[in-house]
């Protein structure tokens, strides 16, 4: 009998030790321990000290040996130990701890903060709880007097510290929003805005030290064999290995990155020579070699890998990509390998050349069109208006957005073009046949001196409101905040209102929020996306939207989530507070339907009903 009594105690440590070790990783999850004052928590102590009418409070967490303060009033102290805390005993119970007078309380009246300065007699602290029902800490307020606290007040105390949590789960959000708009999901890799961002940065360091930098693409060879034999997932492991092998094979200094699909960039900084960069190249080949096992299959893979010099063979950074790509394709073409931009062999294509002439003449020849998609308000679920999108129908065929838009814009193309859709969206909107017309702008077209005056001579000319008017700026135009943040501020006197695309997909989105005069938020698909899975991701990816539409509604931004195609991604969107839906669920990007006001093109002197001719 005795020995069951024991067996039952030992079990009971060991389970309160997992217990105490799951609550502190839960703490240490959050990444908050030793930060440096944050005004969220400041002023909610504040708030909690004259509420109650104490003369200290704070937000305190306990940590497997001390309680540290993350926010305080009354008091100087950062940390004390856990042994003496009234903190490490508020959360070993149910609901809020009340002490009216410590000097009467066998537990704490020899504790050194009782006896000695500063001398505390009465407690109160509500334990901050995760999700999960860890408890992190307390919200406490304190007093150097005894005194009574009622059931009220108690209800209230804790209320004070479910709004810490909030705090502190936003803050998290934030952390978590930072991480993905810098990092690609899957591989852990920079992604796309990022290489760019460090790339420009290592181009600058390189004009002072006089060293090279030189930038990678690869491509892995035939890895559409792999998705289509051995599954999507098995390809997302082999990516993921593929990561792994690369990271390994360059210097701790240099970048290596994800792009897109199979797709990986690289960037080697302070390189002396040619040979340097080449013998980086060999390693990667080398690590490549090996066979990659996925569901017990041996895989092989090679890849190709073009490569351009900054400043050898150009002084522009941006351009180094385009060169860089341009050599990779060559090289695959011929195999696979690695190889250097040549300005003789990685010309333009020939079907490059002839469709860079077509588009010349797309506009003459009423070959370009518009499509609309539908922004619907969340409760009513009607239309409030529609974004316009840019289909390129040729005789021989439809060109691909993904194909075209790229040419225009690096052929300067997509200035002119970017102008017929203004115009030609707005005169939708002059017409009756939409409310209101969100139109995407890119970079090149946002430098031209200008544009702000072309917009305003539209609306002129087509007598519409500047409010029916929504210009979406892509994630380019976030590398020079300050440059645009001026054009936005011209186009907001005139009543246009401007949206911030494709939000948490690039380095700059976050920081955006802050130095972008934009009204308008449209939320990535790809978080959309993940929202209709409710298992592990799904839920995170849910906790990062909220923490962002949180964010945009303290800039008092209009909140618009792209890519909803279900009622359960639709529903966790409202409840999270989203402004407006896009998306399939509510309609495809279509022409405006037939039998509304004729819809004339005034450039080409034809006329026609519908925007798909």
């Amino acid at each position: 009998m005795e020995s069951s009594k024991f067996s039952a105690f030992d079990d009971q440590l060991v389970a309160d030790a997992d217990d105490e070790q799951q609550r502190l990783t839960a703490l240490y999850r959050f990444g908050i321990l030793d930060t440096l004052p944050e005004p969220q928590f400041d002023r909610l102590v504040a708030l909690a000290a004259q509420f109650f009418d104490m003369p200290m409070a704070s937000v305190t967490f306990i940590d497997e040996h001390r309680q540290w303060f993350k926010a305080r009033i009354g008091f100087d102290a950062s940390e004390g130990p856990r042994s003496l805390s009234f903190c490490s005993i508020a959360i070993a119970q149910e609901g809020v701890m009340v002490v009216p007078d410590a000097t009467q309380d066998a537990r704490l009246r020899t504790f050194a903060n009782v006896t000695g300065q500063p001398h505390l007699r009465f407690y109160a602290g509500a334990p901050l709880i995760t999700s999960d029902g860890h408890k992190l800490g307390t919200l406490c307020v304190l007093d150097q007097r005894p005194r009574e606290f009622s059931a009220e007040q108690q209800t209230l105390l804790e209320a004070f510290a479910a709004m810490a949590m909030d705090e502190l789960n936003l803050r998290r959000a934030v952390q978590d929003l930072g991480t993905m708009a810098l990092h690609d999901s899957l591989t852990g890799l920079p992604n796309r805005a990022h290489f760019r961002q460090l790339m420009a940065q290592a181009c600058r360091r390189a004009d002072h030290s006089g060293e090279k930098v030189v930038v990678g693409i690869m491509d892995l060879n035939r890895f559409k064999i792999v998705n289509d034999t051995l599954g999507h997932a098995s390809g997302d492991k082999l990516l993921q290995q593929v990561a792994l092998r690369l990271k390994h094979s360059v210097a701790t200094s240099d970048v290596v990155a994800r792009m897109s699909g199979d797709e990986f960039t690289l960037l080697l900084t302070d390189v002396r020579s040619v040979r340097d960069a080449a013998n980086v190249m060999e390693r990667i080949q080398r690590a490549l070699e090996q066979p990659f096992k996925l569901r017990g299959q041996e895989i092989f893979v090679r890849c190709s890998i073009g490569l351009s010099s900054y400043p050898d063979n150009t002084q522009e950074p941006e351009q180094l990509l385009n060169q860089a790509d341009a050599a990779m394709y060559r090289i695959k073409r011929a195999g696979g390998g690695y190889a250097w931009f040549d300005e003789a062999k990685d010309q333009r294509s020939p079907v490059e050349i002839e469709q860079l002439t077509a588009l010349h003449h797309a506009i003459e020849r009423d070959e370009l069109r518009l499509v609309f998609q539908a922004i619907t308000d969340i409760e009513s679920r009607l239309p409030v208006g529609h974004e316009a999108l840019l289909r390129w129908e040729r005789p021989s065929g439809v060109v691909s957005p993904l194909t075209f838009i790229p040419l225009a814009e690096t052929t300067g193309l997509i200035v002119p073009i970017g102008r017929w859709v203004l115009r030609e969206a707005a005169r939708a909107v002059q017409y009756g046949q939409i409310s209101r017309v969100s139109v995407n702008v890119s970079a090149l077209e946002f430098q031209q001196p200008d544009f702000v005056e072309y917009v305003e001579t539209v609306l002129r000319q087509t007598n519409i409101q500047p409010e029916q008017l929504w210009l979406e700026l892509t994630e380019s135009c976030l590398l020079e905040t300050e440059r645009y943040a001026v054009v936005i501020e011209q186009l907001s006197a005139l009543g246009v209102q401007t949206a911030l695309d494709d939000f948490g997909t690039g380095y700059s989105s976050l920081t955006a929020l802050a130095q972008l005069p934009v009204k308008i938020l449209k939320i990535d698909r790809r978080f959309t996306a993940e929202v209709s899975d409710f298992t592990g991701p799904g839920r995170r990816a849910l906790e990062v939207l909220r923490g962002v539409v949180t964010i945009a509604r303290a800039y008092g931004l209009t909140i618009v989530a792209e890519g909803v195609e279900t009622e359960q991604q639709a529903q966790a969107l409202k409840d999270i507070g989203c402004t407006f839906l896009q998306g399939y669920l509510f309609g495809y990007p279509d022409p405006l339907p037939v039998g509304l006001p004729q819809y004339h093109n005034r450039d080409s002197g034809q006329q026609r009903t519908s925007l798909s001719g």
